[in-house]
């Protein structure tokens, strides 16, 4: 069986058409199967190693990578992971390892005046980290896994996590200028972040870049996202959050948008107008999953020639592409196992 990188010009292939919104006989399609068992992985003391001991988490990324099968369109990546609040750890939020999974931040800013003024301050020690795992990664990534940035988080959500939801939620309303203000300098240090990291994940010379969600890209990219957006209107979207979005899409090649939870579709059609957006990754949220209830919301991404990324199990494939067609798609497929992946190697005649 070859390997992803063997067979990268076909996976670049597809992908660049699924990227431009171009005719595909076929969804692209990631389904991943580690064959080991967790045992075979190096165990942490506890969570302070697995969260902080760059060494630790590399060789275990390395070996979780070389026990993995990639199928379809699934090429291996080290998503550089210190949750979804990494930006905010960055700039002086304070940190609570939870567990293998969840890192909360809690708010240390008193006012928005004070968002408004941060600088980027390097000798942070979460900067450090992130900045560390990003080197190690990249320095054995070429032509064996892909490094993707750690979450830039965006504007809302970081100043969110620095200043509080609540009353980032009571000063859009109270203090809009303000706001405003914060959010622009979120912005700023988020494309210069992207732009600081993309050229250390440079240095490994592999084609292309991967953003969290696994999804190869020819140049560079990001799934952009404001989840804090569920809980304004559509009004304030527009105001408070759209601007820096079409921002990030200029900060990039490849830009896609994570469209989080049913809350968030009130936002989509302002989305839908900015030209540079690619892509809509659409994740309904716990208990929605259900990809039928779907497929109404799918077309009409599809319709404005953008194309999709899903999350699906592998016997909801067909049923999508009976309802809505096979161009523009790609989904992740979330049942992932040796099973699953001899019946869509039968089904798609896949390697």
């Amino acid at each position: 069986m070859k390997t992803p990188f063997e067979r990268m010009q076909e996976i670049a292939r597809r992908l660049r058409s699924w990227w431009n919104g171009e005719s595909q006989e076929r969804p692209c399609m990631l389904h991943a199967v580690n064959i080991a068992s967790q045992n075979d992985l190096p165990d942490p003391r506890d969570l302070e190693q697995w969260w902080t001991d760059a060494d630790f988490r590399i060789a275990r990324t390395i070996a979780d990578i070389d026990s993995t099968r990639y199928l379809a369109e699934a090429v291996p990546f080290h998503y550089v992971d210190f949750g979804s609040s990494a930006m905010a750890a960055a700039l002086g939020a304070r940190m609570e390892f939870v567990d293998r999974e969840t890192v909360w931040a809690y708010p240390t800013f008193g006012s928005i005046e004070e968002v408004a003024e941060i600088v980027l301050d390097r000798s942070n020690r979460y900067y450090r980290l992130l900045r560390e795992l990003t080197v190690l990664s990249s320095e054995s990534a070429a032509r064996h896994h892909f490094t993707t940035l750690f979450a830039l988080g965006a504007p809302g959500d970081t100043t969110a996590a620095l200043y509080g939801t609540e009353r980032l939620l009571i000063d859009m309303i109270e203090r809009p200028a303000s706001v405003e203000r914060a959010m622009e300098r979120m912005k700023r240090i988020w494309i210069e972040c992207f732009d600081e990291f993309n050229g250390l994940i440079g240095r490994a010379g592999n084609d292309g870049a991967v953003g969290w969600a696994g999804v190869w890209a020819p140049g560079t990219t990001f799934p952009i996202q404001e989840d804090f957006s569920y809980m304004i209107s559509p009004e304030m979207y527009r105001r408070f959050c759209l601007p820096h979005i079409a921002d990030m899409t200029e900060a990039m090649a490849y830009p896609m948008y994570h469209l989080d939870g049913v809350g968030a579709i009130p936002h989509l059609d302002a989305l839908l107008e900015l030209g540079r957006l690619r892509v809509i990754q659409w994740v309904p949220g716990a208990g929605r999953e259900d990809l039928a209830q779907w497929h109404g919301l799918i077309r009409r991404i599809l319709e404005t020639g953008r194309s999709v990324q899903l999350f699906a199990r592998a016997e909801e494939i067909d049923p999508l592409i009976d309802a809505v067609g096979a161009t523009g798609l790609l989904v992740t497929v979330t049942d992932a196992s040796p099973s699953t992946e001899e019946r869509l190697r039968r089904r798609f005649d896949l390697e």
